[in-house]
C-alpha cells in the first residue's frame, strides 16, 4: 500500500516545497533562546495527553500527543535555524531541507514501528512524522473520526512519542 504522506520524494520536490513554505510565510523568525519555551510546551502537552488517555478521552489524547511532537520539532527548528513553522507540513519540509534529523539519529528513532529499525533513514522518520500529522488531522477535521479511535492505537502512539522525546531533545 502506498503511503499517503506528502513528504517530498526528490531533492527537486523538497526545494520546491521549501520555497513554497517560505513564500507562503509559513516560517517565522524568533530568537534561538525561545526553543526552551517550545520544549516546555511539548512536555505539558504530552502530560495532558496522558491525562486524557487515562480519562478514556482517546480523541484528545491523540491530538495532544501529536501537538506535543509538533512543539518539540519546532524547538529543533528554533534552536538550529532561528525560526519556527506555523504549518504542520512545512515543519517536516524544513527539518528535511536542513538535515536536522541525521541518518544516525534516524536509526535511533522509532515513531511508527514497534522496534527501532537500524536500517531506518531520515526519510523514513519524516514519513512517520507526517503519518502522525495525518492521524491528528483525521481526529480534528473528520467529525465522526473519533468513533474509530481505538484505545490500543492511541496508547501505541503516546508510547512512541514519549520514547522518542529523549532522542529528539538530544538533538537540541
Amino acid at each position: 500500500m502506498e503511503s499517503k504522506t506528502n513528504v517530498p520524494k526528490s531533492a527537486e520536490a523538497l526545494q520546491r516545497a521549501f520555497l513554497s513554505c517560505e513564500k507562503g510565510g509559513r516560517f517565522k523568525k524568533v530568537g534561538q533562546e525561545a526553543f526552551s519555551d517550545y520544549v516546555e510546551r511539548a512536555n505539558k502537552d504530552l502530560a495532558s495527553a496522558e491525562r486524557d488517555f487515562e480519562a478514556n478521552d482517546f480523541h484528545w489524547a491523540r491530538v495532544k500527543a501529536y501537538q506535543s511532537l509538533f512543539h518539540l520539532l519546532n524547538a529543533l527548528l528554533i534552536k538550529k535555524l532561528g525560526y519556527y513553522s506555523k504549518d504542520h507540513g512545512c515543519i517536516i519540509v524544513a527539518l528535511m531541507n536542513d538535515g536536522i534529523i541525521s541518518e544516525d539519529s534516524a536509526k535511533e528513532l522509532h515513531l511508527l514501528v514497534d522496534k527501532v529499525m537500524k536500517q531506518a533513514t531520515s526519510n523514513d522518520v519524516y514519513r512517520d512524522l507526517d503519518e502522525f500529522r495525518i492521524q491528528r488531522n483525521f481526529a480534528l477535521y473528520k467529525p465522526k473520526s473519533w468513533v474509530d479511535v481505538k484505545e490500543g492505537d492511541v496508547r501505541a502512539e503516546l508510547d512512541k512519542i514519549k520514547n522518542n522525546f529523549k532522542i529528539l531533545v538530544s538533538l537540541l
